[in-house]
């Protein structure tokens, strides 16, 4: 019996699906070359990356019903989608573990919010860090709260801080330096001091780099107010171009730097920016890009539980720990976000010595 001959498929059912494709390969195209370099590249970024898949199962219920024998094509789409272009990281092999490389735990967390408002959010936050046992916490928004509580728990810390940051460490430190990182209009700063472990020194940054949040905030305005989009765009391109600036200025400290370099906080750029990507040129590379497993996010979870208290969900990762080229990350994931609107990152390093 000859077999039965598959449905023509509707022009405009194949134009949809390609179009869905053509906007998936743009905005490949534009992470792999620094998404933020556009505005709507930008502005892309900070928005829930799942939104894509929409379309995707849009027409693979269309496909299923017109053109099953295109359903692949739909699905695999969806597929791209979860994978890279919302950042999933998923490496088989495990970089191998030498006896003479010197192991150490990092984690890095942004505490403004939550922490700052009452004890016991403090608590939770100290519950946490006393959990996941990091030999060194880089705090940022933390100005303020190295007392009470957290000044206990760090009493036998090494401690280093100077306004928004702290440095806590379980290793000798030397004393902290404060540096420059500022842009036009607003002054930075960032906190550098040297970590020695057995007899090497490793130098380490803190840094929290400009937020976006107000100039992405103008979107909404420009929603209801239209002709307010180019003072939007503008503010946006202005906004990543501060960002830009901080991401120079570290490149150009750490160039000074001899040695194995840290360099962790909110750098409120995802993986796929100009920021991280400048980083990258200096010679560091993403500790959980080398040795996370999913996604990573840490942000996005406190802005939906103002609508959905039940759901605790992130979809942006704009906290990294970067690491230069002697120090190996074997593991890297994120914490809860119960103590902040950020979550943690803490990655297992090891130094790989000569």
């Amino acid at each position: 019996m000859p077999a039965k001959p598959h449905r023509k498929v509707p022009l405009w059912l194949l134009t949809l699906i390609y179009v869905y494709g053509a906007i998936l390969a743009t905005l490949t195209v534009l992470n792999w070359s620094g998404a933020d370099r556009w505005w709507f590249g930008a502005l892309n970024l900070y928005l829930p990356q799942v939104i894509w898949i929409a379309p995707g199962i849009f027409l693979t219920i269309l496909s299923l019903k017109m053109a099953r024998h295109w359903v692949w094509v739909p699905l695999l789409f969806i597929v791209w989608v979860l994978g890279p272009i919302m950042g999933f990281c998923w490496h088989l092999w495990k970089p191998p573990e030498s006896a003479g490389n010197l192991p150490m735990r990092v984690m890095t967390w942004n505490i403004k919010y939550y922490a700052g408002n009452n004890e016991s959010t403090r608590l939770t936050l100290i519950y946490d860090i006393d959990r996941i046992k990091p030999d060194v916490v880089f705090l940022q928004d933390a100005e303020g709260l190295l007392s009470g509580a957290l000044e206990d728990f760090f009493r036998r810390w090494n401690v280093r801080s100077f306004g928004q940051y702290i440095i806590a460490s379980k290793l000798p430190l030397d004393e902290a330096e404060v540096r420059w990182i500022s842009f036009p209009g607003q002054k930075h700063t960032c906190l550098r001091c040297q970590l020695h472990i057995g007899a090497t020194s490793i130098t380490l940054y803190n840094v929290h780099f400009q937020t976006p949040r107000w100039e992405l905030n103008s979107f909404r305005e420009a929603k209801r107010r239209p002709w307010y989009l180019p003072r939007a765009i503008q503010g946006l391109e202005n906004n990543v171009e501060a960002r830009l600036t901080q991401a120079r200025a570290i490149r150009d400290l750490i160039k000074q730097d001899h040695g194995p370099v840290i360099v962790a906080g909110d750098l409120n750029s995802p993986d796929a920016s100009l920021v991280c990507a400048t980083l990258r040129n200096a010679g560091l590379h993403d500790a959980f890009a080398e040795g996370g497993r999913g996604y990573g996010y840490t942000y996005g979870h406190s802005l939906l539980r103002h609508r959905l208290p039940w759901l605790s969900v992130s979809w942006m990762r704009i906290d990294h720990i970067m690491i230069s080229s002697q120090l190996q990350s074997q593991r890297c994931m994120t914490g809860a976000g119960n103590a902040s609107d950020h979550r943690p990152v803490i990655a297992d390093l090891v130094l790989r010595l000569p």
